[in-house]
């Protein structure tokens, strides 16, 4: 009877017989790295989900003021929503500002270019160019045939 549990015991647990206790200690820090943690679904309780329902709050009394109705904003709140709301509109402010000065440098910018049209020098295409071009293309034609 002695010998079954054993050898039961065997199945389940690895022996080190005849070996340093340094190497036990390193085969069993070996082997308990190695074993895996269960998948996440197999768990019963998990860290990243809430299982559970909040709690309930315990009702007020009716005597006391009903909590459903809207409380007025407290004051550093109502202060802190000025604040917003100055910091936005000078923001607003200063972009139409900027927006303002950019259309008004691009109409300088227009009218500095009218102006500057009519002292521009105009491009004219003269029949000297066109001819040195095309005999270029006629010598590029010879060429050609020569190579044939």
């Amino acid at each position: 009877m002695s010998a079954q549990p054993e050898e039961e015991l065997d199945q389940f647990f690895t022996v080190f017989d005849g070996s340093s206790p340094e190497d036990v200690s390193h085969a069993r820090q070996l082997w308990s790295s190695l074993s895996l943690l269960p998948l996440q679904e197999s768990r019963l309780v998990s860290a990243d989900i809430h299982q559970r329902l909040p709690v309930s709050r315990p009702q007020p009394s009716s005597n006391g003021p009903n909590p459903s109705a809207p409380q007025p904003p407290s004051v550093p709140a109502a202060r802190q929503r000025q604040e917003e709301r100055r910091r936005y509109l000078s923001m607003a402010d200063q972009r139409r500002e900027i927006l303002a000065l950019l259309r008004r440098q691009r109409e300088q910018r227009i009218q500095k270019e009218l102006l500057s049209v009519a002292f521009k020098p105009k491009m004219k295409i003269s029949r000297g160019l066109k001819t040195q071009k095309t005999s270029d293309f006629e010598t590029d034609k010879e060429l050609v045939r020569q190579l044939h």
